[in-house]
């Protein structure tokens, strides 16, 4: 079964050419209004934990986020009896039973985050950071036209149409070195400020705008519209004898662009308790040279014979083994890319958020009620999330948040952040989207959005900063 599964997504990414955006940084919300969490500054630059700190190489700031409208069980459904799992192409799952699930636009993404070196400390009324960190990013949009396709293939003696548009996917990976500054101007207004340089490891990015699928009994006729971009030191395309690119290849992985961003961020109290900030987060882009760039183009149609029983699933392992080798080579077929030539450098911008939140504290600090407005603003769409919170500040070494997020995640939008920080070590825990449905090997069933965040690290000198009243 699994791989089964495995070959679906193969199928699926093959199909799709890249034209998504440098993805901006998506760090766990909840921990947003976690005084003691170290890295919270990664969403406000004006935000600063009680203490200074060095934190562990990887552990010291460790980000994994997944956000899809979809889920796992749209994909596989249990046979009467409950003994297996079927995929969404076996004959007893009905058409109606599986498409009534989907989506017009269907997406998932996924961005991870490791701190290989940060640091950051008080001086006086100024708080700096130093952070030097990983970062990869892979996405992924499928139209219902995809699905229904390969579910109903063709179903009238005279053939069907398909009109599939807007198949996207991107992959890319960098390393981010920022130095960080916020200050108090005034004791109830604090401003901070990042600088990031960015070094572009590699990058996938292409569309495929159309794809028309003529299916008739005696042959397909595939018309396509798109383009591929790949950007990275040591590309190569792998093409067939006909000069039909097969794969992308990394030779000898190096530098291919550079670039760079900022992050501004302000907090202001106008009353005593209440506490306002804003940020933007990610402003910025990644500059590829020319020789680092590989593109190319499908457009045109193609005709051929001989795909049979597409989008069937037998039910039999070795036999829908078969199918999905057979199905993987026939749909590569439909997408000709052919290289074509670069002639400029590329820009390719990250995608920014805007954080805004407000905080009512009570009993003295000890607990405080947040709300957080986070949007994302990507090429073609904005992501938005508003996040509510009750924070719990006990002691200066404790605190901990439950949050519920009202705009993605299905039903399971409750979170948490734990920071524990006694003398010796400091150690946070976040998590936006608290999964409880899961497999037997702890992947979501009912969604397919969570995140985690962990931080470990060694606490330093506690700030002189204005207190909350």
């Amino acid at each position: 079964m699994k791989n089964r599964i495995v070959r679906i997504g193969t199928v699926l990414l093959a199909m799709i050419s890249f034209h998504m955006q440098l993805q901006s940084q998506n760090i766990a919300r909840t921990g947003y209004f976690v005084e003691n969490a170290t890295h919270r500054h990664l969403m406000n630059p004006a935000l600063t934990p009680l203490r200074g700190y060095v934190s562990f190489p990887v552990a010291g700031e460790f980000s994994l986020n997944l956000e899809s409208n979809t889920a796992l069980s749209t994909y596989l459904y249990p046979s009467a009896d409950g003994s297996q799992l079927f995929t969404f192409l076996h004959e007893d799952v009905t058409a109606d039973q599986f498409l009534s699930q989907i989506d017009p636009k269907n997406y998932i993404r996924t961005d991870l985050r490791t701190s290989l070196l940060s640091f950051g400390f008080f001086s006086g009324k100024s708080f700096w950071t130093f952070d030097l960190a990983t970062r990869a990013h892979a996405g992924l949009n499928i139209p219902y036209e995809m699905f229904e396709f390969l579910k109903l293939g063709m179903t009238s003696s005279q053939g069907n149409l398909y009109e599939i548009r807007d198949l996207n996917i991107n992959a890319n990976a960098f390393v981010e070195a920022s130095l960080g500054y916020s200050r108090n101007v005034m004791n109830n207004l604090r401003v901070g400020g990042k600088l990031k340089f960015l070094a572009g490891g590699a990058s996938l990015i292409a569309n495929v705008k159309q794809m028309d699928i003529e299916m008739r009994p005696e042959q397909w006729t595939i018309t396509t519209i798109g383009e591929l971009n790949a950007y990275g030191k040591g590309l190569a395309l792998v093409k067939d004898s006909a000069g039909v690119i097969e794969n992308v290849d990394f030779d000898s992985p190096g530098l291919g662009g550079m670039g760079a961003a900022i992050d501004l961020g302000v907090t202001y109290s106008p009353i005593p308790n209440l506490e306002i900030s804003a940020a933007i987060i990610d402003l910025g882009a990644i500059r590829w040279n020319q020789e680092n760039i590989k593109s190319a183009a499908a457009s045109g149609s193609v005709t051929f014979s001989g795909i049979d029983n597409i989008g069937t699933d037998e039910g039999n392992e070795d036999e829908m083994d078969a199918q999905m080798e057979q199905l993987e080579e026939d749909l590569l077929k439909m997408a000709e890319f052919k290289e074509v030539y670069a002639t400029e450098d590329f820009m390719e911008r990250l995608n920014p958020t805007v954080n805004a939140g407000l905080e009512y504290s009570f009993l003295r600090n000890r607990i405080s009620v947040g709300g957080l407005y986070s949007a994302r603003f990507m090429e073609n769409e904005t992501y938005n999330e508003l996040t509510g919170s009750l924070n719990l500040k006990p002691a200066r070494w404790f605190n901990l948040t439950g949050s519920y997020s009202v705009m993605h995640g299905v039903k399971e939008t409750f979170g948490f952040a734990l920071g524990f920080a006694p003398t010796i070590i400091n150690i946070f825990l976040a998590c936006d989207y608290t999964f409880y449905n899961v497999t037997p090997t702890f992947v979501p069933i009912n969604t397919a959005t969570t995140n985690f965040q962990l931080g470990v690290s060694i606490p330093l000198a506690f700030g002189k900063l204005p207190a909350k009243h």
